[in-house]
């Protein structure tokens, strides 16, 4: 059985993990920012189009 050398690098330090932590914690919350927020646009353009199909057959019923 063979047995591999590691090679020795430097100890990360604790600032180091909180960085990468930091940084994949801000990477998925302006991930769920922008979802939010592209359905929130969507749900607004869906409301128009009710609006405006209610117009429509308002008016079509009352003519």
């Amino acid at each position: 059985m063979e047995v591999h050398a590691h090679t020795h690098t430097e100890r990360k330090k604790w600032t180091h993990y909180l960085w990468e932590f930091l940084m994949l914690f801000l990477a998925v919350f302006c991930g769920f920012l922008a979802e939010n927020w592209r359905e929130h646009i969507v749900e607004h353009k869906r409301e128009k189009q009710y609006i405006f199909s209610m117009i429509k057959e308002l008016e079509a019923d009352t003519a």
